[in-house]
């Protein structure tokens, strides 16, 4: 089996949504805060696959420059208003389970595919 990035996707999303889930039903962390973090690391993810398809797979090196530059902008605009929202604002430690949820999933597939 070869790795792909679809699985890591659907393990991150699978893990972003036990730990919210876990959170929820412990009233541990905030589970806002984990599945926005898991949703972050989401979007990042995709939108990294589509800047190295237009790169590499396709050749538009300018269209990438362009989509890097847009992902900068978006995500931490995301980012500014997630954390400065008066009304809504995600727990800290939640957003960090759920951005932690890349690794794990990374992990996961590298030791699935080696087997």
């Amino acid at each position: 089996m070869t790795p792909s990035v679809e699985r890591v996707q659907l393990r991150v999303a699978a893990l972003g949504a036990a730990a919210a889930l876990l959170c929820w039903a412990t009233g541990w962390l905030g589970p806002g805060g984990v599945a926005g973090g898991a949703a972050a690391v989401l979007v990042s993810l995709w939108l990294y696959r589509q800047l190295f398809l237009a790169a590499i797979a396709q050749g538009r090196r300018r269209l990438a420059i362009g989509l890097s530059f847009v992902k900068l902008a978006a995500l931490l605009i995301l980012g500014w208003w997630a954390f400065s929202s008066p009304t809504w604002a995600p727990d800290p430690i939640g957003f960090a389970v759920g951005v932690s949820c890349l690794p794990a999933a990374a992990l996961w597939e590298a030791y699935e595919t080696r087997k």
